[in-house]
């Protein structure tokens, strides 16, 4: 890997003197500083873009004023908006796209493509280009998940790409609290890392792409076992393949173990729509509440059971009215989340399915591929993904090694997987 250059893009008008101060909602303030990288993958990167790239990112971040912004300290509650910038690296690999997504897909070995973030913790965006020798590229957008949920990253990127084919990006709607932070009082921030077991066991990464088809028949199989009609209720793809999933990685615990034990899954949902009157798609931040599912260890639970836990816990988040109550309902549960974390039983899963991964055009044409990766969790993931063509969905599961290996065995979760 080398470097071919290094730079900060600053925002090309300077931020107004009353927007310089950006405080944070409750719901960012119990989130943790820790980066969100999107991997957008291209076959057709045109050599000479890379000043178009700077530019329009540049006129991007004068709307997205926070972004090039200061985090004052992690739990100041407040941005410092000054311009500094976003971190911007190119970088030269001697592999082929293809043979590196290839040989990386399933190991740990793909954050050599990320930018490191501990290098200037206090920005808020690093961006890294990397080029492969066969003139693709790998760009990857990493965002504090202290500012940005993953609609918001996506959003964002595409306002960039739209800004690099000569379009104007949006005015986002920045949103906060009333009473957002007291400097005196530290809110409680969700870490997805367990210290204590950091060192100790070692996490790997596999991917499985599951059909529409097999999906079909999955939610078929499930609404069977609640003794439901072929259309009642309506399951979703990403219900059915999370709560599959779920209950894999369960079963591989337990088979690891040797004992059946508890534990938590946590599910993201996007609640724009629901609190967002006017223009919900240009809300920044994190506008997402917690679907909870618990599972005590005093008996296996049945997939179907599992799919009705995790319903059950979406309708909850219904009851979440605006930002304030979404971000109290987090500073409420992030004690009780953390001790999950400690005892190694917290399940962290999330979706991106139909969200405008694909739509990401900067003028190369769209990606052919995307990753997501949380490279410094230490809990176990999944996250899923449309496939480019909406056939299927990709999910990139990450396990301790052990566990993994029982669990890419399950005969319950091959059925579905495509061939």
């Amino acid at each position: 890997m080398k470097i071919i250059s290094q730079e900060t893009v600053k925002p090309s008008s300077p931020t107004p003197s009353h927007l310089k101060t950006h405080v944070l909602s409750l719901v960012d303030n119990c989130v943790t500083h820790t980066p969100v990288p999107f991997i957008f993958f291209y076959k057709n990167y045109e050599v000479g873009e890379i000043n178009n790239l700077k530019k329009s990112l540049s006129l991007c971040l004068t709307q997205y004023y926070p972004f090039a912004g200061r985090l004052l300290a992690p739990n100041a509650g407040q941005i410092d908006c000054n311009d500094e910038g976003v971190e911007f690296l190119e970088v030269a690999h001697e592999a082929r796209l293809d043979d590196f997504i290839l040989k990386n897909d399933n190991d740990e070995s793909i954050p050599q493509l990320l930018p490191d973030f501990e290098k200037n913790r206090s920005s808020l965006i690093h961006v890294q280009l990397n080029h492969f020798t066969c003139g693709g590229v790998a760009l990857v957008v990493s965002i504090s998940h202290k500012v940005a949920d993953g609609f918001t990253v996506i959003t964002f990127v595409n306002q960039w790409a739209k800004a690099a084919r000569g379009g104007s990006p949006f005015k986002p709607s920045f949103y906060t609290s009333p009473a957002s932070h007291n400097d005196d009082v530290e809110l409680p921030v969700l870490k997805l890392t367990n210290e204590e077991t950091t060192h100790e066991v070692k996490f790997v990464l596999k991917s499985f792409v599951f059909p529409n088809s097999k999906l079909n028949d999955l939610k078929k199989e499930v609404l069977r076992s609640m003794g439901m009609g072929a259309t009642s209720p309506e399951l979703t793809r990403v219900e059915v393949l999370t709560s599959l999933l779920f209950k894999c990685a369960i079963d591989a615990a337990t088979t690891r173990s040797g004992f059946f034990n508890s534990a938590v899954l946590y599910q993201p949902v996007n609640m724009r729509n629901k609190i967002i009157k006017n223009d919900p798609e240009k809300a920044t931040g994190n506008l997402f509440s917690p679907a909870i599912v618990r599972v005590d260890d005093s008996q296996e639970i049945a997939l179907h059971e599992v799919v009705d836990k995790l319903r059950k816990g979406k309708m909850e988040c219904k009851d979440d009215r605006n930002v304030q109550e979404i971000g109290e309902k987090h500073a409420r549960l992030m004690p009780i989340l953390a001790k999950d974390v400690a005892k190694d039983r917290m399940y962290w899963a999330t979706s991106f399915c139909w969200f405008p991964i694909y739509e990401v055009d900067f003028g190369w044409g769209k990606p052919f591929k995307f990753k997501f990766v949380l490279e410094d969790a230490r809990i176990k993931i999944s996250v899923l993904v449309d496939t480019p063509e909406r056939d299927g969905i990709e999910a990139t599961v990450r396990l301790p090694e052990e566990e993994m290996m029982i669990f890419q065995q399950d005969k319950r979760l091959l059925a579905y997987v495509g061939a």
